[in-house]
């Protein structure tokens, strides 16, 4: 994994745009996952989400740019908020070597528990954090605007 700043995000919000538009719209429809892109993962949203605390990296193979994942530490918890991978890449494990280093990151930073939300139909991505170990603790569904949802679970990893 390599750090990113402020000066990526126009490459992290392009990479996003690839990603997301290959997995997402089978999962929420092609509206929702415009609409969540352009919410979330516009250069100028990746701007703020950096500027106030998140940290984001990519993830890399052989120094090519594979992917991306999002952290931000929120008291004695580390929220996990984006771990996504480039179809090329994907398969390779490098998603989950990815999260392998954020959870020895949060164990470093003397965390208690590192948390994520993942759509409840998205069955691959909740099958490998329960896999790392990883349980659900809830399920929510919140209003992000236009008639959009999150229907996500809410899952725990305890350090």
């Amino acid at each position: 994994m390599r750090f990113c700043d402020t000066d990526e995000a126009k490459e992290l919000a392009r990479m996003a745009r690839e990603i997301w538009m290959d997995y997402f719209p089978s999962i929420v429809g092609k509206d929702a996952t415009e609409y969540i892109m352009n919410l979330t993962q516009s250069e100028e949203a990746i701007r703020q989400q950096i500027l106030d605390g998140s940290l984001y990296y990519f993830i890399t193979e052989c120094s090519e740019k594979a992917g991306y994942i999002c952290i931000r530490p929120e008291g004695d918890s580390l929220f996990i908020s984006k771990v996504y991978v480039s179809k090329k890449f994907r398969g390779k494990g490098l998603g989950s070597k990815a999260l392998n280093e954020v959870l020895e990151k949060g164990k470093a930073m003397k965390m208690k528990k590192a948390y994520l939300r993942v759509n409840k139909n998205n069955a691959l991505a909740i099958g490998i954090y329960m896999h790392k170990g990883f349980v659900t603790v809830r399920e929510e569904k919140l209003d992000i605007g236009n008639g959009f949802f999150m229907d996500d679970c809410v899952m725990e990893y305890r350090f």
